[in-house]
């Protein structure tokens, strides 16, 4: 545990620990993970790519709307 200057505790443990869980248990999770290339071969295919995620995103997060 580590205090920073303004008194507040620093947890870093509990971040890493979250992220285990989301890893782990993506059932009760409510977030998800995606697997991305870091390399193309050419402009083309990289913003094939970026689109690719924007669909995959538009199609997988929800709006609650009350």
């Amino acid at each position: 545990m580590k205090v920073n200057k303004v008194y507040k505790v620093v947890r870093p443990m509990r971040k890493f620990g979250n992220l285990l869980k989301d890893l782990l248990r993506p059932e009760q999770s409510n977030h998800f993970w995606i697997r991305v290339k870091e390399v193309a071969e050419t402009r083309k295919e990289k913003e094939e790519q970026i689109f690719a995620i924007i669909e995959l995103l538009n199609n997988r997060i929800n709006i609650n709307e009350h």
